[in-house]
């Protein structure tokens, strides 16, 4: 039985997606400007446009995600199972960088605000995270429900659904049937085989020839 499809609700959807995005946008533009000023200053090293690059990359990736599945749910095909991967990888690349901050601040001893602003996109994306997984999870109970598998019993015979193969049962001394001959009912007399019979049309016959031959009996009053 196939299951049905995930309702996503577009009021938890929508509001997380326009925050995401918003950030990206937002960083992306901010790490953009920083890599023009790194090629500007002469002491600044090539690795660290690198990594400036790298990192850029990363981010157009992570907002990339955001938009196939935004396109996926206007289409009606926002697989469960992949918006939960493709947020668990949003929500791994953010958990990663927030790791660095704060292990760059610990080493050097900067200012600690950066790091506000990392836990606050992290939160955006754990938020969507917490609400793919309840979407798959609905999904997988759905898919229980429909397919059920007996358990195995071996002593158990399969059933076969055939009708010429029932036979009914047995019965001794019996006979084949046979159809009896059909015997028509007739009341015309039939001679004799052997006897002919002479009719005289012109006298009756039978009851009413005696009637007619016979004399009529005189009452005894009567002389």
């Amino acid at each position: 039985m196939a299951s049905k499809p995930t309702v996503w609700k577009k009021r938890i959807l929508i509001p997380f997606w326009v925050v995401r995005i918003l950030l990206m946008l937002f960083i992306i533009i901010i790490y953009a400007i920083a890599l023009n000023v790194i090629r500007k200053d002469p002491d600044l090293t090539l690795p660290n446009v690198g990594v400036v690059v790298i990192f850029m990359l990363l981010i157009i990736a992570v907002l990339l995600m955001d938009v196939m599945a935004i396109l996926m749910f206007l289409r009606d095909g926002l697989n469960p199972t992949k918006f939960l991967i493709m947020n668990v990888v949003q929500t791994g690349f953010w958990v990663v960088v927030l790791l660095l901050n704060i292990v760059a601040i610990a080493r050097q001893g900067t200012n600690g605000a950066g790091i506000g602003f990392s836990v606050f996109v992290l939160l955006s994306f754990i938020g969507l995270l917490i609400y793919s997984a309840i979407g798959f999870h609905k999904q997988r109970k759905q898919t229980q429900r429909g397919q059920y598998v007996p358990t195995n019993n071996p002593s158990a015979q399969p059933l076969v659904h055939d009708a010429s193969a029932y036979n009914g049962p047995e019965y001794q001394n019996t006979q084949p049937f046979q159809q009896n001959p059909v015997y028509h009912s007739s009341t015309a007399y039939q001679p004799p085989t052997g006897m002919s019979v002479e009719l005289d049309s012109s006298r009756p016959q039978g009851a009413a020839n005696d009637y007619y031959t016979q004399q009529p009996v005189k009452p005894a009053h009567v002389v």
